[in-house]
């Protein structure tokens, strides 16, 4: 592990701050905010045609959005951990399709190299498997990943044949990348694409101020929620030595477990990404200071 000192200010994306505990409609965004995020992700998604219908198509979807209602519901009222529903959902894409673009001078996608399709339906396997990884939490944390991929499959068949309306197997090869890739985000198994690699550190990403991925008890004073709470924002870019930068900034030290133990391990964990991204943890201008300005991790 090496320090360097460079100070970072700029950032580029802090969602909304969040307490964990707080109600399910109180942790809900507002239809302005909301509105904003899905804005967001059309814009970043304007030059993709594949992927701008699919994720309109998910938007409207009812089944899609009732599941993604009811696992935010398990996840915040029931079990008090972060959320995992529609806005999540957003946010992983974002971070997703930032990603994947990032890495695109560094970084071949597997559909692209097995000759399976393009650049375009590398972001559409990343969206999808974004968009919907969490689905499985409506049967609790336990096997979500799993569950996911069995509550994802009809959705994406419809999903896929208004994208790929002339060519079946088409629909079924992208299928399987990205149930796949939502078998693998949650660390329970290696992921063997690049395209599910970039959805499993898309969804670590989401981890500022009470959105933490790794779960802990509403309340409670431990290591977990004092880590949870002192991740201010994340901001992907280009990198100065590897293809892509991540930049976590905290308020507090506690902030480096929540690095290490997740996103550090979910890196680690998509070998096909680990040699091009690095990744640091920056302390904030107004946090009372324990270490570097600026702790390089990978």
């Amino acid at each position: 592990m090496s320090c360097l000192l460079r100070h970072q200010t700029v950032f580029e994306f802090e969602p909304e701050r969040q307490n964990p505990g707080r109600s399910h409609k109180k942790m809900t965004k507002s239809p302005k905010q909301r509105t904003t995020l899905k804005d967001r992700v059309r814009r970043a998604l304007k030059k993709n045609d594949r992927c701008l219908t699919a994720f309109d198509e998910l938007e409207k979807d009812v089944e899609t959005q009732t599941l993604l209602e009811d696992s935010n519901r398990m996840a915040i009222d029931r079990m008090g951990y972060s959320d995992h529903g529609h806005i999540h959902a957003l946010i992983v894409t974002l971070n997703g399709i930032k990603l994947i673009r990032e890495l695109a001078t560094g970084v071949t996608p597997t559909v692209v190299k097995e000759e399976l399709g393009d650049e375009k339906d590398a972001e559409l396997i990343v969206l999808l498997g974004c968009y919907l990884h969490d689905i499985g939490m409506v049967t609790g944390r336990a096997n979500h990943d799993e569950f996911s991929v069995v509550f994802a499959k009809p959705i994406l068949e419809r999903i896929l044949a208004k994208v790929y309306p002339n060519d079946l197997k088409k629909q079924i090869h992208i299928r399987s990348d990205v149930l796949h890739a939502i078998y693998c985000h949650d660390k329970a198994a290696r992921p063997m694409t690049v395209e599910a690699g970039i959805v499993g550190v898309a969804d670590a990403l989401d981890m500022t101020k009470g959105r933490a991925r790794i779960p802990f008890e509403a309340g409670s004073v431990n290591i977990h929620s004092a880590s949870a709470m002192a991740i201010e924002n994340v901001r992907i870019r280009k990198g100065d030595t590897k293809t892509v930068r991540i930049d976590v900034t905290m308020n507090n030290a506690s902030g480096i477990f929540q690095i290490q133990e997740l996103l550090e391990q979910k890196i680690r964990n998509a070998t096909s990404l680990i040699d091009h991204i690095e990744l640091y943890a920056i302390m904030s201008p107004k946090s009372n200071q324990i270490l570097e300005e600026q702790l390089r991790i990978l």
